[in-house]
């Protein structure tokens, strides 16, 4: 089982400030990623962009309760048996996935 530790508050940052190019699909964020020329997109230069509904504050705070309501209280399981892998989630994307990768080649 692989546990990817987050902050909670810093979770809802990244997800609530992630926007796409509606044309191409390129990812960018309000804070860590905002196109070269603004309203513009990098990649196509559309000047539509879209959000994701479920990219809200409220919605990833309802996930986290439902994760501290219903998968949380199994990890003591796993844990005594030694199958509990925690990762920071908080890493860069690079960073996270080199540690799943060392997990699961291991």
């Amino acid at each position: 089982m692989i546990e990817l530790a987050v902050d909670e508050d810093a979770l809802v940052k990244r997800i609530t400030g992630r926007f796409t190019c509606a044309q191409c699909g390129t990812g960018y964020h309000d804070q860590f990623r905002q196109p070269n020329v603004p309203g513009m997109c990098d990649a196509c230069g559309s000047t539509a962009f879209v959000r994701r509904k479920d990219d809200n504050e409220q919605t990833v705070r309802t996930r986290m309760a439902e994760y501290r309501a219903k998968t949380a209280p199994i990890l003591p399981y796993y844990e005594q048996r030694g199958l509990v892998h925690r990762v920071d989630g908080m890493a860069s994307v690079d960073d996270v996935a080199a540690q799943i990768d060392a997990i699961l080649d291991g």
